[in-house]
This record gives structure tokens, C-alpha cells and sequence, in this order.
């Protein structure tokens, strides 16, 4: 055989390898929505591919715009961190996917401990009615005893990109909640600087936005002070301020978490509501942020996966989360963030390929990508959100 020939026979050998190497189909899914899910789709989308071989295309654009354009049949998903209030189409599927904690994130680079939050000081902060980081408030604050959880690990090793990456995770019980090991119990005195407060807030309609701002209406439901958040939630988050803060010199607004957690990185005495990887990404640290049990606790998956454990489940897949009630080691800022999909009326192909992406996200990629700080749900919740995944059709 001469080497013209043997050449062409390889050719053609390796041709058949990638031909069969390939799935029977790949799909190209279009989806817009949630920020706060970004930074694992990101991470998350080129594994898939290379697994399933479909390729996702999720730009973001904030939980309100998702909505919209899902109902509007622009998209073959969408993301929300809440579900509809009115207009939602009645082919309809929730999928409860990710879940993460929403960080109080800041920029104070004098201060090298992280700084303790209670409720009722951070609605102050965002509310406008304190103004500088040396607010009495924010002192006695961090002048206290406090009491944090301690959770149980376990080593992992998953495969990532093609390597053996071993990695540390909570250890979740038969519900999905991680475990307490022990608390941590100490007297800080942490010295915050004469600084002006630069409030970054979200301009965009965004679900991130309306879990915050229940959260600040919730948590302080009971406290003396009606100033301090007297509105309910809402997904423009200057319709839910008790002040006009388009009349307030220190309330910068942008669209999307990237963006309101890039501004805090580039303005000393900022801070913003955000999820915990856009910390992460613009090294800006996270405040403790006390729960209904009176104990602080950092944005992280242990602590948000005991707190969505707290909540009902509901028949549409959503969950329903009650930022006052005492949960022992929760983090009382925790989300749920759902996958939108349709159960009738598109593509098959491109259907299942969603099906197949809301499965990916919710059994492989938080356990992939645990630095990026979204919960692996397991126990009835990831039970109810595989029933509604089997609805997209």
C-alpha cells in the first residue's frame, strides 16, 4: 500500500472517530433572564457541551427581561430569581435549578476583618438613612458577642475539563440542608472608618432585587421603627425604598449584577446586594448578616441550603421562603432561582436539549464549580424540581 493510500485510510478512520464521538443531535438553546445565575451557566455551559454536545447562549439581562421575553416566545428558556406576579403563559414550567446566597458586599479596604450585619442596619444603609460607615449603628454592630455556624465538609472529586479536580463541599442530609458541626462564639471590635456610603443598586427589573427587598421588609416586620422598611418587595428596587433616592446624593444606579458589583469594586466605601461569586470575582469582601435565630452568618451553600430547607415547597415547583422565621445556622439571605421552560408547543429537539441543561445544572454543576457559591439541592426540592423538568415535552 503506498503512503498516498495509507494516508486516506487514516483520514478517513479519524473522520468516523469524531462522527461517532458525536451525539445523534446537537441543539443550540437560546435563553435570556437572571444575572444572579451567570456565573454558573458561564462556568457550567462549556462542560455540558462537551458532555451533550448542545451549545447554551444565555446573556443575562436581569429576571424581568427572562419573564418577558419567555412570554413572549423570544427565547427556549429563560432564568428568574422569582416567579411571575401577572402575565405568565399558561405553558408554563418552574424549575427550581439553582439556589445561592445574596451577599451585602463592600469595599473597605482599611478594614481587614469581615464586618457584621444585623437586618435593620442594612435596611439603613439602603434605605439612605445612614449615610457614613461610622453610623453608631454600624458600631454596635461589630462591638458585640457573636455567634456563627460551623458546618460539616466532605472532599469531592469531580472531572473538570477533562482532569480530576478534588474539592471541598457541605455535607447535606436526606433533605437537602447542610449540617451544623458546632458555633463559633466571640467578642468582636471591629473599628469601621469616617467614610461616606456609596449605595449601589439595580436599576434593571430583577429578581435579586425583589428577594432583598423582601428580605428587608420581612426581617424588620416586627421592629419598632417603621421608617426602616415599610414597603413590600418589589423587582424595581427603587419602588420598594421608603425614600425618594433618585434625590439622594450618595445612590448610584446600573443594570445588572456584574455591573452594580464592578462599581463597588472601583469606589472605596460602596457596597451592594449581589450573588457571592461577583465578590468573589471583584475581590470585595461579604458582611456576616444576622438571622432570625440571632446568629451571623456568611453568604455561602451550607448556610442558604438550611434556609431554603425552611421553606414550602409549592405545587408549581416554586418555593416559598420566610426570611423571619428561626432557622439555626441558616443564611437568612438565601434564593432560589428557576430555570422557565415550556411544556408544550416548541421544538422537540430543542425541548429536550433544555430538559437535558436544567438536569446538567441541577446534579453536576454546583458540585463542578463549588468556589462560584450555589447550593447543590438535593432532597425533596431537587425531587420536585426533576417532576418538573419531566414536564417540558
Amino acid at each position: 500500500m503506498n503512503s498516498r493510500k495509507r494516508l486516506a485510510i487514516v483520514a478517513i478512520a479519524t473522520s468516523a472517530l469524531f462522527v461517532s464521538a458525536s451525539p445523534a443531535f446537537a441543539e443550540s438553546i437560546n435563553g435570556s433572564g437572571a444575572t444572579f445565575a451567570l456565573p454558573l451557566i458561564d462556568a457550567c455551559k462549556a462542560d455540558f457541551s462537551k458532555d451533550k454536545g448542545h451549545t447554551v447562549n444565555y446573556p443575562g439581562g436581569g429576571s424581568g427581561k427572562g419573564r418577558t421575553d419567555f412570554a413572549s416566545n423570544l427565547v427556549d428558556f429563560a432564568g428568574s430569581d422569582a416567579p411571575y406576579s401577572s402575565g405568565a403563559p399558561a405553558n408554563l414550567v418552574y424549575a427550581p435549578i439553582y439556589a445561592a446566597p445574596i451577599a451585602v458586599m463592600y469595599n473597605l479596604p482599611t478594614v481587614k476583618e469581615p464586618i457584621y450585619l444585623t437586618p435593620a442596619t442594612i435596611a439603613k444603609i439602603f434605605s439612605g438613612y445612614i449615610t457614613d460607615w461610622s453610623a453608631p449603628e454600624i458600631a454596635a454592630d461589630n462591638e458585640r458577642v457573636v455567634k456563627t455556624p460551623i458546618y460539616e465538609t466532605k472532599k469531592v472529586t469531580t472531572t473538570n475539563k477533562g482532569k480530576k479536580v478534588t474539592k471541598t463541599v457541605p455535607v447535606l442530609d436526606k433533605n437537602g440542608k447542610a449540617k451544623v458541626k458546632s458555633y463559633n462564639t466571640k467578642t468582636i471590635n471591629i473599628d469601621l472608618p469616617k467614610q461616606q456610603i456609596t449605595v449601589w443598586y439595580r436599576t434593571d427589573s430583577s429578581g435579586t432585587s425583589e428577594n432583598f427587598t423582601k428580605f428587608l421588609k420581612e426581617a424588620n416586620a416586627s421592629n419598632p421603627d417603621t421608617r426602616i422598611w415599610p414597603k413590600t418587595q418589589a423587582a424595581v428596587f427603587a419602588n420598594a425604598t421608603p425614600n425618594n433616592i433618585s434625590t439622594f446624593f450618595n445612590f448610584q444606579g446600573a443594570s445588572g449584577s456584574a455591573a452594580v458589583s464592578a462599581g463597588v469594586a472601583g469606589k472605596v466605601g460602596s457596597i451592594t446586594y449581589s450573588e457571592v461569586s461577583f465578590a468573589t470575582a471583584n475581590k470585595l469582601p461579604v458582611a456576616y448578616v444576622q438571622n432570625a435565630n440571632g446568629e451571623f452568618v456568611a453568604p455561602d451553600a451550607a448556610g442558604t441550603s438550611i434556609f431554603l430547607g425552611g421553606g414550602t415547597i409549592n405545587d408549581n415547583g416554586t418555593v416559598s421562603v420566610d426570611f423571619a422565621k428561626k432557622i439555626p445556622g441558616a443564611y437568612p439571605l438565601g434564593t432560589t432561582s428557576y430555570g422557565l421552560a415550556y411544556s408544550s408547543g416548541k421544538d422537540a429537539a430543542k425541548q429536550k436539549a433544555v430538559a437535558e441543561w436544567f438536569t446538567y445544572v441541577l446534579e453536576q454543576c454546583p458540585t463542578k464549580y463549588p468556589e462560584k457559591g450555589f447550593a447543590q439541592i438535593t432532597g425533596p426540592l431537587a425531587t420536585k424540581a426533576k417532576e418538573q423538568i419531566a414536564k417540558i415535552k
